[in-house]
């Protein structure tokens, strides 16, 4: 038998039914104005709704959300101080204490094409605009509410994680015409898509973009061809989507996906900042571009993207401390060897970070341990070497004082021993790290990236292998073959002090071959940074020496 609400519309019920509904569902108001709170829970409650809590702001939300579930959820955009509607949205449904089996409504004065996308990349199941009255929120509320009922047991069983059954439910109202028909073909394909049965997904977003070119079948027909590496075709359907309006987020985000899947980089990052543009508050997207920008050894989107990190992050469930620190060891690196105003002014604000992440987790020693050591690299790439050994001496005592230290803090001790040039004991420690994380890639890949060598076996095999493909392309005069190549391998092993020469070495040969690229002499400078000071017993020393007085003709202000 069919769920009545499955061939219903909002006409077809008789005023009785739709209030059994409300009758049925817990309600929650979210706002920061009591008069509104009351008056949409006067309202809720004349559509037939006996349950109704209330929240002042995200903090009292979620911790209602938490405690209870909830089937409606009425929330405004702007709630002052604190979360608002689209970050409590995000934690309620990153923590799962809110599953798309709720319907959750936002509300909201704001009316900006922006803030409206930024809003709905959390994927609300309505958007209600202000002003409204009683009669208009019902309407809208009960279209909200019927098509939701009509699709709950699909909703259900995606959140089970059942996808077989959620297609089948989907088939079925498909085929008998439901008036939500429509709706089950957008969850059709992107289950198809979740079970990895991407020729189905195919062909369900070529039958609806044959009859009708929706935007939800492009951006779904664009990530499944990116699944099948159809790069080319995924692209052209993304450029129709911006062609035709180009504040479609998804578009952005998939367009950088293709672009790093093809090594473009600098593709990847411009299409990353289109979309931060668009929806600032992503914190996650912010990090994608800080990394996408350092790859592309853009230092000022580096910073820039590290600090929304930070300002976003203080309201989101995505929160990190790393942020502060990815900021300052960036400015650090950023720092090292210039004496200039900007350059002091840098440290200074990175310093001010530091003191911002001790205050805002006063709780958690271990942000102190690894803030103090953060704060001893940026005083050794500031020339302060007996600041910088005080520092490192205090950071010291405070991480054995700790009872098990964090791995973050093991890493940033790490970090700081390879940049006071204790690179023995930075060693030491890595392999002690290294055995305890030994079947954990990720780690591991960080781990290998701190110090002037890999430390994994299957980290020396990598570096080896791009050392070798790197200097056959230079020997084959391929020059800017082996730059590709040397810089592929500096993303992961950043520090190694064999690739930043070979590096350097190749951008001298091909500027020697076509001239001065002021490109080069970025790179050049950075490659410098990362390998910091040589002594002279290094086995690299003398190869050191010979390319630094190369530089000093061809790029001499990477020396500077």
């Amino acid at each position: 038998m069919n769920h009545p609400l499955q061939t219903s519309g909002e006409g077809d019920l008789k005023q009785i039914d739709i209030i059994k509904i409300y009758s049925n569902k817990r309600c929650l108001v979210i706002d920061d104005f009591p008069e509104i709170r009351g008056s949409l829970t006067r309202m809720l409650k004349t559509f037939g709704a006996s349950t109704v809590d209330t929240a002042a702001n995200g903090e009292e939300a979620i911790k209602l959300c938490s405690k209870k579930r909830y089937d409606i959820v009425l929330c405004d955009y702007n709630l002052g101080a604190g979360k608002d509607g689209q970050q409590i949205l995000e934690e309620v449904r990153f923590l799962r204490v809110l599953l798309m089996t709720s319907l959750f409504v936002m509300i909201t004065g704001e009316s900006s094409r922006e803030m409206v996308l930024g809003a709905l990349e959390c994927q609300p199941d309505d958007y209600i605009t202000k002003p409204y009255t009683q009669q208009s929120l019902q309407m809208r509320l009960n279209r909200a509410i019927i098509r939701h009922e009509a699709l709950l047991h699909i909703k259900k069983a995606i959140s089970a994680g059942d996808y077989q059954t959620a297609l089948d439910y989907c088939n079925k109202m498909i085929t008998e015409g439901s008036r939500f028909a429509s709706d089950c073909l957008k969850m059709k394909g992107h289950l198809h898509f979740l079970l990895k049965q991407l020729i189905e997904a195919t062909h369900v977003y070529e039958s609806v973009l044959g009859k009708k070119p929706l935007i939800w079948a492009k951006l779904g027909m664009a990530k499944t061809q990116i699944s099948l590496n159809n790069l080319d075709a995924a692209e052209e359907v993304l450029e129709s989507v911006l062609a035709e309006d180009s504040r479609y987020i998804e578009a952005h985000d998939l367009l950088a996906d293709i672009y790093e899947k093809r090594n473009d980089f600098m593709g990847s990052q411009h299409s990353t900042e289109n979309a931060t543009r668009i929806s600032p508050k992503a914190v996650l997207r912010h990090r994608r571009l800080a990394a996408l920008a350092d790859r592309n050894n853009d230092d000022e989107v580096t910073l820039r993207s590290h600090q929304q990190a930070i300002k976003w992050g203080l309201n989101s469930c995505h929160e990190s401390e790393q942020d502060y620190f990815n900021y300052s060891r960036k400015v650090s690196d950023i720092v090292k060897g210039s004496d200039t105003s900007e350059a002091k002014a840098l440290a200074a604000n990175a310093t001010k970070v530091l003191d911002r992440a001790r205050k805002r987790y006063t709780d958690r020693p271990e942000v102190a341990v690894q803030a103090q050591f953060v704060d001893a690299q940026l005083l050794q790439s500031r020339g302060e070497e007996n600041k910088a050994r005080e520092s490192i001496d205090k950071a010291r005592a405070m991480y054995n004082n700790l009872a098990t230290p964090p791995l973050e803090s093991s890493l940033e001790y790490a970090r700081t021993l390879h940049a006071l040039n204790d690179e023995d004991d930075a060693r030491e420690l890595l392999t002690q790290l290294a055995a305890r994380y030994e079947n954990d890639t990720e780690v591991m890949s960080v781990i290998d990236g701190i110090t002037g060598e890999p430390i994994s076996e299957a980290g020396k095999k990598v570096a080896a292998k791009l050392t070798r493909e790197g200097i056959n392309s230079y020997e084959e005069k391929s020059f800017d073959t082996a730059i590709q190549v040397f810089i592929e391998a500096l993303v992961t092993y950043p520090k190694h002090i064999g690739l930043n020469l070979n590096l350097v070495q190749a951008l001298i040969a091909q500027s020697e071959a076509n001239g001065y690229e002021p490109q080069f002499e970025k790179l050049c400078r950075r490659c410098l940074r990362s390998i910091g000071s040589i002594p002279p017993n290094h086995k690299q020393f003398k190869r050191y020496d010979f390319l630094l007085k190369q530089l000093k003709t061809h790029y001499p202000n990477a020396l500077s």
